[in-house]
């Protein structure tokens, strides 16, 4: 038994692989995804305001 435990570390068993598309979507589609979403959240947040008409009531010339 111990023989053939010899190439893994002490308690750690090898899991199920990764497809190939679930390795694209993990280490790719996911992480674009957030940056996007974080980055449209930066934006959203310091964009430029626009200005509002000034009502002559509320401004002194």
């Amino acid at each position: 038994m111990h023989l053939f435990m010899s190439g893994v570390e002490d308690g750690t068993v090898a899991g199920p692989g990764l497809r190939a598309i679930e390795t694209v979507i993990t280490f790719l589609i996911i992480p674009v995804a957030m940056f996007l979403v974080i980055a449209g959240l930066s934006w959203i947040g310091s964009r430029p305001r626009t200005t509002k008409k000034q009502s002559s009531i509320t401004s002194i010339n």
